[in-house]
């Protein structure tokens, strides 16, 4: 059931059109690789769900750090954390793998790295990094971290990247 929420909730944080059938990749540990869309909408990610969570909310939707590419826009390796809730207005998302911190720029409740080179120097992290800890300041609210596992992180970017990349 956790497979399906995530792939849905995920086809629709990308902006998948509804009528795009997914494709399941595989589970490979805490991640999963899928991919849909048609013609130019054509999309691959991976997603994980938190491990662990702090701070408390009365209303919060899932959690979920992902990474997609889209093909026929020539855009590889888009980092999203989707919070769950709305993040507080000119905030920042922290996301720490490692001894590297990354602020990724807000929009209501996701984050988004900004531009190639710093989604670039993310995946490089996650590559080598045992644990990612999202901290993000909600609108109303304490902040709340999200930790999230990297086991099978570098195999299922590479089943996203061989569907993909070519």
């Amino acid at each position: 059931m956790r497979t399906i929420i995530l792939a849905c909730m995920a086809g629709a944080a990308l902006g998948a059109p509804a009528a795009a059938a997914d494709k399941f990749l595989g589970r490979f540990d805490k991640w999963e690789a899928h991919s849909g869309g048609e013609g130019n909408d054509t999309y691959c990610f991976i997603a994980a769900l938190p491990a662990k969570s702090e701070g408390k909310l009365a209303k919060r939707g899932e959690a979920t750090l992902m990474i997609a590419h889209f093909p026929k826009r020539k855009a590889f390796g888009q980092v999203q954390v989707k919070a769950g809730f709305p993040i507080k207005k000119g905030a920042r998302l922290e996301l720490a793998i490692g001894a590297k911190t990354f602020k990724l720029a807000a929009d209501g409740d996701a984050a988004y790295g900004e531009g190639a080179k710093e989604n670039g120097e993310i995946l490089a992290a996650l590559k080598g990094g045992k644990t990612a800890a999202a901290t993000g300041l909600p609108a109303t609210g304490p902040k709340i971290v999200d930790t999230y596992p990297l086991d099978g992180f570098a195999k299922a970017l590479a089943a996203i990247d061989k569907e993909c990349r070519k």
